[in-house]
């Protein structure tokens, strides 16, 4: 991941960006492997995730869209932890990367995101603010358990 989009937050419009951000930089990751892969198996998976990447930031977009815009103005008073920011900065790529790998890849994404949601929910006391937090993490998490079912189908390919 790019390390200098990683920054402190300042409105919680701030955390859908930068969830939207972390999603299409997911996708550039299964692009860049894509362009280096030739399993068919491997290919597949890597459309579907790409797909599914788009997907999620487009639930992302949405999400803020239908966010009042006063809570999406609310300030927050925390940064990422530097733990969840060297999560992130640690995804890295390799040449001929196997399923496994891949799969590794997407899930401790996907949990570094829940991991950011969870933080952010911590830090307000606000109830609406709190409700748009948990549905991202409960966006998240189903979205995780979406990519492992359809993962557990690849295995069978």
């Amino acid at each position: 991941m790019k390390e200098e989009k990683l920054r402190k937050f300042e409105q919680v419009r701030d955390v859908l960006e930068y969830g939207k951000f972390l999603h299409e930089e997911m996708k550039a990751l299964a692009e860049r492997i894509e362009d280096q892969e030739q399993s068919k198996r491997l290919k597949l998976l890597l459309d579907y995730l790409k797909r599914h990447e788009d997907d999620l930031a487009e639930s992302l977009a949405k999400f803020e869209e239908e966010t009042q815009e006063h809570i999406l103005n609310l300030w927050l008073p925390y940064p990422p932890t530097p733990e969840l920011e060297k999560k992130l900065r640690n995804l890295k790529i390799h040449p001929n990367m196997s399923v496994e790998e891949i799969a590794k890849l997407v899930l401790e994404f996907e949990d570094a995101l829940i991991e950011l949601y969870k933080q952010a929910l911590s830090e307000i006391d606000d109830e609406h603010v709190q409700e748009v937090l948990q549905n991202l993490v409960q966006l998240e998490d189903a979205e995780k358990r979406r990519f492992v079912m359809n993962l557990a189908r690849f295995e069978g390919i």
